[in-house]
């Protein structure tokens, strides 16, 4: 993709000013224009930009609904705001309600709006590369999945093998987890194969210890996670009048119950988690699983790299497990609905 750049104030004077400053610059800027919110909506749509550049005070949609716009429907453009009048409400606004990058106030000269303009181009780029590794990596994900699923499937008539598959394999993830390629380093790449081996040695050890029925589930989830003094409350909860789950489906959710947790876990030390199974035929059921935490700590975590990409395994993995996933995520919930 070019590095597209859309510029919006309603002064043409000033989009003249700024076209001339970036004129003979390095970094191949491709510069569309606008001097209204109207213009600049239908430019959006029409075309995808790295960065735009816009003012607040605009006719027909202000500067903010812009950026709402583009935090909505593309949230990788980074925005930047340069504006003759900032007042406190704005600059609020911009801060805690709007992914705003950088934010100028005329007169400033032109070189530093440059600077953010290229910084912002390689933060694009940046989440861009990042995104396609995330969408390779559960790729591979799933095509593992396939291959413990063809291995389960063997193995459920020859119960005498399964102490020795599990061995074999708890092996065998030391060397495909230590050589596997990421461009997470140091840190977030331990972090991140230290989390896929823990799930993977969790499912190949819990074979041969199915959950009976949903009072185990919660006997063992409850275990683990349940310690209201430490403000982590865990409910599981089935429609009252539904007849009881069967043992396959008790033992997938035991595995998606504690993969959840487990992700929860690692992200707040305070957490409230509802889990409801909702029937929807013979032996189906729809699971949903609410998380509750403190104000933007499910925002500030998932700033990192690294928290993104395990976030990103444990939804795929969840999508393997469930014939349909969705999801609903904000600052301080996260809602995950499964079919099983």
């Amino acid at each position: 993709m070019e590095n597209n750049l859309l510029f919006v104030n309603q002064n043409q004077e000033i989009i003249q000013e700024f076209l001339t400053a970036m004129e003979g610059r390095k970094g191949n800027l491709v510069i569309d224009t606008a001097d209204s919110g109207l213009e600049a909506a239908y430019l959006l749509k029409k075309k995808k930009y790295k960065v735009v550049v816009t003012g607040l005070d605009l006719p027909t949609f202000d500067g903010s609904k812009i950026i709402e716009y583009l935090n909505r429907n593309y949230p990788e453009t980074v925005c930047i705001v340069y504006t003759w009048r900032l007042e406190l409400a704005h600059l609020r606004l911009l801060i805690n309600e709007r992914k705003v990058f950088r934010i100028f106030q005329r007169p400033v000269k032109y070189h530093k709006i440059y600077d953010a303009v290229m910084d912002g181009m390689v933060k694009y780029d940046r989440r861009e590369i990042d995104q396609l590794n995330r969408q390779e990596l559960e790729q591979e994900l799933r095509k593992k999945s396939l291959q413990v699923a063809e291995l389960r499937r063997v193995t459920e008539e020859r119960g005498w093998e399964r102490e020795g598959l599990i061995k074999f394999l708890s092996a065998l993830m030391n060397v495909f987890l230590h050589n596997t390629e990421s461009d997470l380093e140091g840190k977030g790449k331990w972090q991140l194969v230290r989390y896929e081996k823990k799930l993977v040695f969790w499912l190949l050890e819990h074979q041969q210890s199915l959950k009976k029925d949903l009072e185990d589930v919660k006997k063992d989830i409850y275990g683990r996670f349940l310690h209201p003094e430490h403000k982590q409350k865990v409910e599981i909860r089935l429609d009252e009048g539904v007849g009881m789950p069967s043992q396959d489906f008790c033992s997938s959710l035991h595995f998606i119950i504690w993969l959840l947790l487990t992700r929860f876990v690692m992200i707040s030390s305070v957490y409230d988690v509802r889990i409801i199974l909702i029937p929807m035929g013979q032996e189906r059921f729809r699971v949903r699983v609410e998380g509750i935490f403190p104000e933007g700590v499910w925002s500030a975590a998932h700033e990192d790299m690294t928290a993104q990409t395990l976030t990103s395994v444990t939804q795929t993995v969840l999508e393997c497990f469930a014939a349909r996933f969705t999801q609903s995520i904000s600052d301080e919930k996260v809602i995950y609905y499964m079919e099983l």
